[in-house]
């Protein structure tokens, strides 16, 4: 692979699309308005957004959705910037998508639902693809399910839990389909050049970190998982907290656990209240996609680090609308980027 012309065509391209992404003045902006329909109308007339809203309605899910499945689309572009490992790397990245098209499928068929409203919710590849969604559509049962994605490399770990009850079916299955992604990206790496292995390593070494630490703080305060299930539901491959650490964690009394964690280069997860666990640990890998931005050179980083921002951008849009929408106090606090920051 010509390394220095492919990184620097797919850097220009996500360069470009990372810097239309929403500034801090417009969150500013954005809060001080009182209504959906400003917040809509700010986007549609002052923001990247403006080209999609022939497609907008009133349903804010249905909104997210499409909003998500545009940029979907757009960046799959950077994958023909490349050839060969980068290929199978970027769909080793697209996984993620059809993993939670899985966990879709999954709930609501264990739910016993019905499958109609299930495709308005997707985000398909056209460039990666294990699943065929026509005998998921049909699927009536988890056995039905199962048949549905045969020959894929999700079905002989799913298998495997297919006779226990529902509950603990849909937990342990979405649990291993994480496991499988986690894996398939980490396989995906071991073949880059050493540069760019190296920082995709750390950088999914620092995200594997995150989520382990959420699994084990939930599943104690939460579900009072047993210590041997938190560790067999650990992932692989983190930065800072190797085998023996996770398997010390996964032993800890939580308090105990917590206070190591504070200690570390991960302190500020806990640093707010528990309910917002999940938004702290948000925003400590949002901002060290920034640090790896700033020391990444030419690299795969920037194409990386454009699909977090982005997803992050949605999220926090998301939240001012349901926070407008029902009248939330302080809905600057519940945002993923922090505003009080300084750049």
């Amino acid at each position: 692979m010509d390394k220095v012309g492919t990184h620097a065509a797919a850097n220009a391209k996500a360069n470009a699309m990372l810097g239309k992404l929403l500034k801090d003045k417009d969150y500013h902006e954005l809060l001080k308005l009182e209504t959906v329909n400003e917040v809509m109308d700010y986007l549609r007339l002052h923001t990247h957004y403006s080209y999609i809203f022939d497609e907008l309605d009133d349903d804010t899910e249905a909104n997210e959705v499409i909003m998500k499945r545009h940029f979907f689309k757009a960046y799959e572009k950077l994958y023909h910037f490349y050839v060969d490992e980068y290929r199978d790397f970027f769909k080793a990245l697209f996984m993620r998508y059809e993993v939670e098209n899985l966990k879709l499928y999954l709930r609501s068929v264990a739910r016993n639902e019905k499958l109609d409203s299930i495709a308005s919710h997707l985000i398909i590849s056209d460039i990666y693809s294990n699943l065929n969604y026509s005998s998921l559509n049909q699927a009536t049962n988890i056995i039905e399910f199962l048949e549905a994605i045969k020959g894929t490399p999700y079905y002989s770990t799913l298998d495997a839990f297919v006779d226990e009850e529902p509950t603990t079916m849909v937990f342990h299955m979405e649990m291993v389909l994480d496991q499988v992604y986690f894996n398939t990206l980490q396989e995906a790496i071991m073949n880059l050049n050493n540069t760019d292995k190296k920082l995709m390593l750390e950088l999914l070494g620092i995200n594997v970190d995150i989520l382990n630490v959420q699994w084990i703080f939930r599943g104690r305060n939460y579900f009072d998982i047993s210590s041997e299930e938190l560790f067999n539901f650990t992932l692989n491959g983190g930065k800072r907290y190797d085998y023996k650490a996770l398997k010390k964690f996964c032993y800890m009394e939580l308090e105990d656990f917590k206070k190591v964690v504070s200690s570390g280069e991960y302190r500020d997860i806990f640093a707010d209240k528990d309910y917002m666990l999940e938004r702290a640990m948000e925003r400590q890998l949002y901002y060290e996609l920034d640090n790896f931005t700033k020391l990444s050179g030419l690299s795969i980083v920037l194409p990386v680090v454009l699909i977090f921002k982005f997803e992050y951008e949605i999220r926090d849009l998301f939240t001012i609308l349901e926070g407008i929408k029902y009248h939330a106090s302080d809905i600057s606090e519940l945002l993923i980027r922090d505003l009080r920051r300084e750049r």
